[in-house]
Formats: C-alpha cells, structure tokens, sequence
C-alpha cells in the first residue's frame, strides 16, 4: 500500500452547500477572482499543506517503522482555517477561472479534493491516534508463552505457525483486542464519518466516496458480479485443490485463523530465503535498465530491520517525490514477503521517477494508479517466464555457499504448483476487494439497497453480521463468529477498496502491453524500463486509472485481460505439473 497524509485521495467532483436546517436564499452570482490575488492565495494554501504534509509523511514513518507514538492531532491545532469551507470554495471557483489549461484545473481539482479529505481528517484524527495507540499498546496472553505478547505480531505468529489449535487460539487473542480495544473506538469514528459526509451535503459517505475515488460503484459492482459468476466454480475447484495441497485436509475443515499460515505456502518457504528478496527485485529491475535510484540522484530507503513495535504490514511512504521514497518491509522470508517487496518497490519507483513538478502531481490524486504499478511488480511472482529466471539466480547465489546452506533449486513441477497457487490468490484478492468489501462497505458506510442490494439480501444493520455472510461466500468457506469481528478493523479508509480493485486489473493490462510489445521474457529488456519510466512512472499522479488503461492499449478497464490470463496460467501450471 501506498500511505498518504490524509485520509485518501481521490476527486470529488462537486461541494454542495452545508445543510443549515433552514431554507436557502437565492444565490447572489459571485464576482470573478482577480487572477493576480487567486494565484498567490493558491500558491499560500499549497505552500502551508506541503509543509503540513511533510510533517506529518515524517511522523507517520516513524510511527509505522518504530512505533512512535501517535499524534497526528496534533499536527492540525491551528491549521483549522486552512481546511475550512471557505477554501475549499475558493478551489471550486478557482477551477472556472478563464485561461487554464487542462493541467492547471486538474492540479486545482486534487487541492479541492484534498482540502475535502482533510476536512474529515481534522475532525477525525483522535481516532486515528487511539487506534494506532491501542495497536501499539496492547499485548495478549498465550498458554505457551512465557510474557505477553505485543497484538502487532499476532498476525506473524499465525502465518508461521503450524498447530492449528494454536492458529485458532492465536485469532481468539486477536479477535478479542479488535472486540474490547479497537472496535469501540472504529464504531464512533463511523458514526462521525457518516455526518459529516451528510453535513457536507452528501447522501452518504458512500456518495461521497464514490466521488472522491472517480467511480461509478455500482457499474463496477455490476461487472464484478459478471466475473464472480463466470469463475465461481474454478475459483471452488481451485481453493479446494489448493488447500488440500498446502494444508494436508480438505476445504470443509479450512478456517479464517488459518489463512495467514496457507498464503504463506510452507512448502515453498525454502526456496526464498529472506536473503534473496532485495538481489531478486535488482535482478528484475536491473534487466530494464532501472535501479534504485532517484532521477534526483538519491537512493530509495529500504527499512527491512525487524523491530518489536514495527507495523507489520509493508508501506511506502513518498516523503518528497522524487527524492525522499521510502519503503519499510518487516521480513521473514517466503513468497508473500518476496511479493510484498516487490509490491512496495513498485510504489517506490513509480514516486522516484515520477517527473513532473506540480506537486499536486506528486502527492495528491488518485492512488488507483500506483497501486496497478505495485500489483504489477508483485505479479512477476506468477509469471513462468520470471520464475525460470529466478532459478537461475538461486543457482548463482548458491556458487557462493557450501552445500550444507544453499538455497533448493525449484524443479519444473513446483513451479507450475507455484503458478497454480498465485492464480488462487489473484482470485482471492479480486473477490475480497472487487466483490466482498465494496458490497460490505457500501453496507457499512450508509450507502442503501441501490447499492448491496443486487448481492447481499440479509440484515442491513449489523454489520457484524453482514460481513461474516459477505465474505464468507467470498473467501468459499464459513466464518465463525469471532473471525467476524474484523467487521470494523478490516475498512479502509474512503473506499480504499475501489483503488485496489481497479488496480488488479490495471497491473494485467500493463503486463499483457508489455508482454505484446517486448516479449514473453520483457523483464530483460531495457525498452520494457524505458516505456514504464518515460511512459507511465513519469507522469506522478497525474493520470487517473483510466488515462493509463488507454496508454497501455486496453478499450477500458474490464475484467477481460485479467480472467484470459489467470486461464493462460493455469495451463501452463497444468503442463508443467503434467496434467491434461
């Protein structure tokens, strides 16, 4: 994921008035700006919010990377004027001034937009001090340890462990921090979103997100339900297959608490070593003539160091583009960390060759975009072409080693299972994004039966229980009770899921232009790094997730390359495992 200083970012395409409660009197037509004034009140605002958001890039690393504690209120005491209503009607009239280009109304859009993110960010930023203060600080009791155990590194010691009693007692622990610690206080930052999304003028905090992040929800929901229905049965056929092969027992017996431990592929955890993750990405990199610097002559940050209080889950944080990019990784070696890497480096690459100097193209706009760059780099991990390669690069490193401490080499028929494997996952991601929380999310955020309706026909006010049906049909097995309690600490914030979901089949369309233009083995040609540097990474933010689609040759963004080629893979996996 790509971390930002605010709560999202996104458009939205128009403010109405705020409600008063009492009848409107007619309009007045306001004057014109006066070009001169407009501009240097523009450049003051913006001037103030890179500040702010340098500020707060800063504190967000070391709270992410040390466990600092968390006081991003306090970085907005003061600044209340600044994301005022006022300025954010400024924007709007800003954008009909005479003589912009397109360039310039885009750039004022995303200061509206962000101005717009902050208006809720200052008023909801306790909460997110209190959640990262409770994560930080609670810990748990397990019978087979000794001291108690920080909550931050539950999920690693599920993914690691291979007692499924132990799994289950270990999401117990979890579910009990999310019920007594984190769910009260995610309950009234919902509550507070959903007001001021109507005091702003909005329906709901779903029509208003819908704005922000530039999609139509429920065409996008509607053409998911096409490709859930389409690959519904493969996608069981697969799962059960596939959990019979990590796990050793058959789906009926599969749960939620072990989901950490079966992504994690134990079987393959020798063949990455945690050693080989950054030599692997400078390998792939290195073939299309890219590195890890900057075009401002820096080098990108890697934090892989494993601290107690360490947030777990990978960012990259833009902290000034394009030359202060930073990725903070808490490895343990094994396919999901090599994909994670990869995932943040795509991140880190596209912000440190990003060329442009408005910084509304740097930092604002829509994070559909970087996150299709991150997928894309991630999904090298299913790619057969990459895999033979990456042997290849075992086999050197293991030159250097004595035999007892070299890395096993994959044969033919384990990279076909591999294949198989990351062709679940995709599907698992585009279900649990494209499917399950837009439908659970428009849910939950107020968004009405115009929305879910079409997918999810039980109770509408208990989210607690919506989800644990939503998601089961999603994941194709059962959630119990306390794997339902996630219900609130599994939301991102304004719809996050939307990007995410775009960006699964985004990252297919560049790969498959990639793959048309340079050959199957693109990864080793230079003109493959060229295209993406000068083509695509170049242009920052600035491109909405669609403008890229069209740069990459696609019609729009459909499910269409994404499903021909997770069947593509899944015959190759077939032959190299010598199926039929």
């Amino acid at each position: 994921m790509k971390v930002i200083k605010m709560l999202g970012v996104g458009a939205l395409a128009a403010v109405v008035a705020i409600s008063s409660g009492c009848s409107k009197k007619p309009e007045q037509e306001k004057p014109a700006l006066d070009a001169k004034a407009a501009a240097q009140k523009y450049d003051k605002i913006r001037e103030e919010m890179k500040a702010l958001y340098l500020v707060q890039s800063i504190l967000g690393w070391y709270v992410r990377t040390n466990g600092e504690r968390s006081v991003f209120e306090e970085t907005y005491k003061g600044r209340e004027s600044l994301f005022s209503k006022e300025n954010v009607e400024f924007f709007n009239e800003y954008m009909k001034m005479e003589g912009l280009n397109a360039d310039d109304r885009r750039a004022a859009k995303y200061m509206r937009n962000a101005l717009l993110a902050e208006f809720v960010a200052i008023d909801t930023a306790h909460f997110y001090d209190k959640v990262n203060d409770a994560e930080a600080s609670a810990t748990v009791k397990l019978e087979w340890v000794g001291d108690p155990v920080p909550y931050r590194q539950l999920d690693s010691m599920k993914a690691n462990e291979t007692d499924p009693e132990r799994r289950r007692a270990l999401q117990e622990a979890e579910a009990l921090v999310w019920k007594e610690s984190l769910n009260p206080i995610l309950a009234k930052e919902e509550e507070r979103i959903q007001e001021l999304a109507v005091e702003i003028g909005y329906k709901s905090f779903v029509e208003l997100s819908e704005e922000y992040r530039e999609i139509n929800l429920k065409e996008f929901m509607a053409e998911t339900q096409k490709f859930f229905d389409e690959t519904d049965e493969m996608y069981g056929e697969l799962f059960a297959a596939e959990v019979q092969e990590v796990m050793g027992f058959p789906a009926e017996k599969f749960t939620r608490a072990d989901i950490l431990y079966f992504a994690a592929v134990p079987a393959f955890q020798k063949y990455f070593p945690a050693e080989l993750t950054i030599p692997a990405f400078e390998s792939l990199i290195s073939g299309m003539g890219i590195d890890l610097k900057t075009i401002a002559g820096t080098e990108i940050t890697i934090d892989d160091e494993i601290r107690e209080k360490k947030n777990p889950r990978a960012a990259c944080f833009s902290i000034s583009v394009p030359d202060d990019i930073r990725v903070t990784v808490k490895p343990s070696g094994g396919i999901p960390d090599f994909e994670t890497f990869f995932h943040e480096g795509g991140h880190a690459l596209h912000y440190a060759n990003t060329n442009l100097d408005k910084w509304e193209f740097q930092q604002l706009g829509n994070n559909a975009v970087t996150e299709g760059y991150a997928i894309f780099m991630e999904n090298i991990w299913g790619d057969y072409e990459w895999l033979l390669k990456y042997r290849e690069i075992v086999r050197e490193h293991n030159k250097t080693l004595p035999a007892s401490k070299r890395v096993p080499v994959m044969s033919d028929a384990e990279i076909g299972k591999l294949i198989r494997n990351r062709v679940l996952w995709k599907m698992y991601m585009v279900r649990r994004y494209n499917w399950a929380k837009l439908i659970y999310e428009t849910l939950l955020h107020g968004g009405g039966a115009e929305y879910f309706g079409p997918y999810y026909d039980g109770p509408e006010n208990d989210p607690h229980q919506a989800y644990r049906r939503i998601f089961s049909k999603a994941y194709g097995f059962e959630l119990t009770e306390n794997e339902a309690l996630r219900f609130r600490t599994d939301v991102d914030s304004f719809f996050y899921a939307a990007d995410y979901a775009r960006a699964f089949l985004l990252s297919e369309q560049i790969e498959e232009k990639l793959r048309k233009d340079f050959g199957p083995q693109w990864f080793n040609d230079p003109r493959a790094g060229e295209f993406v540097k000068k083509q695509l990474w170049a242009l920052g933010n600035k491109p909405s997730s669609e403008d890229i689609s069209k740069a990459v040759g696609a019609p729009d963004l459909n499910y269409d390359i994404f499903t021909s080629r997770i069947r593509e893979q899944l015959a190759i996996a077939d032959r190299l495992m010598g199926k039929k």
